[in-house]
Protein backbone atom coordinates (compact mmCIF):
# COMPACT_ATOMS: atom_id res chain seq x y z
CA UNK A 1 0.00 0.00 0.00
CA UNK A 2 2.29 2.51 0.67
CA UNK A 3 3.85 2.22 -2.85
CA UNK A 4 0.61 3.07 -4.36
CA UNK A 5 0.62 6.04 -1.52
CA UNK A 6 4.09 7.33 -2.87
CA UNK A 7 3.14 6.94 -6.71
CA UNK A 8 -0.35 9.14 -5.75
CA UNK A 9 1.70 11.41 -3.86
CA UNK A 10 4.39 12.12 -6.44
CA UNK A 11 1.76 12.54 -9.26
CA UNK A 12 -0.31 14.68 -7.04
CA UNK A 13 3.02 16.96 -6.55
CA UNK A 14 3.60 17.11 -10.06
CA UNK A 15 -0.12 18.11 -11.18
CA UNK A 16 0.14 21.03 -8.09
CA UNK A 17 2.89 22.32 -9.21
CA UNK A 18 1.85 22.33 -12.92
CA UNK A 19 -1.58 24.19 -12.07
CA UNK A 20 -1.77 27.35 -13.03
CA UNK A 21 -4.61 28.41 -10.33
CA UNK A 22 -1.87 28.31 -7.71
CA UNK A 23 0.31 30.99 -9.54
CA UNK A 24 2.07 28.51 -11.97
CA UNK A 25 2.85 29.71 -15.09
CA UNK A 26 2.53 29.98 -18.65
CA UNK A 27 4.82 28.59 -21.58
CA UNK A 28 7.78 30.03 -22.18
CA UNK A 29 8.52 31.95 -25.44
CA UNK A 30 11.82 32.65 -27.44
CA UNK A 31 12.61 35.27 -29.64
CA UNK A 32 15.86 35.79 -31.61
CA UNK A 33 16.91 38.92 -33.19
CA UNK A 34 20.00 40.90 -34.39
CA UNK A 35 20.90 44.26 -32.28
CA UNK A 36 23.78 46.07 -34.25
CA UNK A 37 26.87 44.01 -33.52
CA UNK A 38 24.88 40.94 -31.71
CA UNK A 39 22.70 38.73 -31.62
CA UNK A 40 19.96 39.05 -28.46
CA UNK A 41 17.63 35.85 -27.51
CA UNK A 42 15.12 37.00 -25.41
CA UNK A 43 13.27 34.23 -23.07
CA UNK A 44 9.74 35.55 -21.65
CA UNK A 45 8.25 32.49 -18.96
CA UNK A 46 5.71 35.04 -17.00
CA UNK A 47 5.25 33.67 -13.13
CA UNK A 48 8.69 31.93 -13.66
CA UNK A 49 11.70 33.24 -11.40
CA UNK A 50 14.55 34.37 -12.51
CA UNK A 51 16.61 31.20 -10.50
CA UNK A 52 14.37 28.80 -12.73
CA UNK A 53 16.34 30.11 -16.08
CA UNK A 54 19.42 28.38 -17.21
CA UNK A 55 21.61 29.40 -19.96
CA UNK A 56 25.09 27.03 -20.32
CA UNK A 57 27.61 26.87 -22.99
CA UNK A 58 29.32 23.69 -23.72
CA UNK A 59 31.47 23.83 -26.67
CA UNK A 60 29.39 25.17 -29.87
CA UNK A 61 26.25 24.72 -28.00
CA UNK A 62 24.28 27.07 -26.33
CA UNK A 63 21.54 25.42 -23.65
CA UNK A 64 18.53 27.44 -22.60
CA UNK A 65 15.96 26.11 -20.20
CA UNK A 66 13.64 26.35 -17.44
CA UNK A 67 13.23 24.03 -14.64
CA UNK A 68 10.12 24.61 -11.88
CA UNK A 69 10.97 23.40 -8.61
CA UNK A 70 8.14 22.42 -6.24
CA UNK A 71 8.80 23.45 -2.69
CA UNK A 72 10.43 20.82 -0.09
CA UNK A 73 7.97 18.35 1.49
CA UNK A 74 9.58 16.21 4.67
CA UNK A 75 9.81 12.58 4.27
CA UNK A 76 8.51 10.31 7.40
CA UNK A 77 12.78 9.38 7.53
CA UNK A 78 13.68 12.76 8.29
CA UNK A 79 14.93 13.70 4.20
CA UNK A 80 13.34 16.04 1.68
CA UNK A 81 12.29 15.93 -1.30
CA UNK A 82 12.09 18.21 -4.14
CA UNK A 83 10.41 17.73 -7.61
CA UNK A 84 12.35 19.52 -10.69
CA UNK A 85 9.96 19.57 -13.45
CA UNK A 86 11.10 20.90 -17.01
CA UNK A 87 9.50 23.58 -18.86
CA UNK A 88 11.84 24.74 -21.31
CA UNK A 89 14.52 22.99 -23.31
CA UNK A 90 16.30 24.78 -26.38
CA UNK A 91 19.69 23.02 -27.83
CA UNK A 92 20.93 25.64 -30.07
CA UNK A 93 24.50 25.97 -32.36
CA UNK A 94 26.62 29.04 -31.74
CA UNK A 95 27.58 30.08 -35.02
CA UNK A 96 31.61 30.67 -35.95
CA UNK A 97 31.04 34.52 -36.19
CA UNK A 98 29.94 34.64 -32.27
CA UNK A 99 32.49 35.63 -29.46
CA UNK A 100 31.91 32.86 -26.86
CA UNK A 101 33.70 34.30 -24.07
CA UNK A 102 31.29 37.12 -24.28
CA UNK A 103 28.10 35.88 -24.07
CA UNK A 104 26.10 37.13 -21.30
CA UNK A 105 22.51 36.92 -19.62
CA UNK A 106 20.41 39.10 -17.88
CA UNK A 107 16.86 38.98 -15.93
CA UNK A 108 14.95 42.25 -16.44
CA UNK A 109 11.39 43.05 -16.02
CA UNK A 110 10.79 39.34 -16.04
CA UNK A 111 12.41 38.26 -19.29
CA UNK A 112 16.08 36.82 -19.73
CA UNK A 113 18.38 38.78 -22.64
CA UNK A 114 21.36 36.40 -23.83
CA UNK A 115 23.66 38.47 -25.55
CA UNK A 116 25.66 36.79 -28.31
CA UNK A 117 28.00 39.52 -29.82
CA UNK A 118 30.07 39.10 -33.01
CA UNK A 119 33.44 38.48 -33.16
CA UNK A 120 35.55 41.68 -34.23
CA UNK A 121 36.84 41.15 -38.15
CA UNK A 122 40.33 40.30 -37.17
CA UNK A 123 39.17 37.38 -35.36
CA UNK A 124 37.08 36.49 -38.49
CA UNK A 125 39.43 36.62 -40.90
CA UNK A 126 43.28 35.51 -40.95
CA UNK A 127 45.81 34.44 -43.76
CA UNK A 128 47.28 31.19 -43.95
CA UNK A 129 50.79 31.10 -45.17
CA UNK A 130 50.88 28.12 -47.24
CA UNK A 131 54.44 25.95 -46.68
CA UNK A 132 56.98 24.90 -49.28
CA UNK A 133 57.55 21.05 -48.43
CA UNK A 134 60.01 20.53 -51.52
CA UNK A 135 62.26 23.51 -51.16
Amino acid sequence: MKAIENVFQGTGGQIDLLNTLYGGSSQTTMNVERDGERLVITLVAPGVKASSFNVLVEGNKLILYTLLVSTSEQQEDGHSQRLAVPMFLRVLDIPSFVDVDQIEAIHEHGKVRVTLPFKDEEQMHRRIDIKNLFE
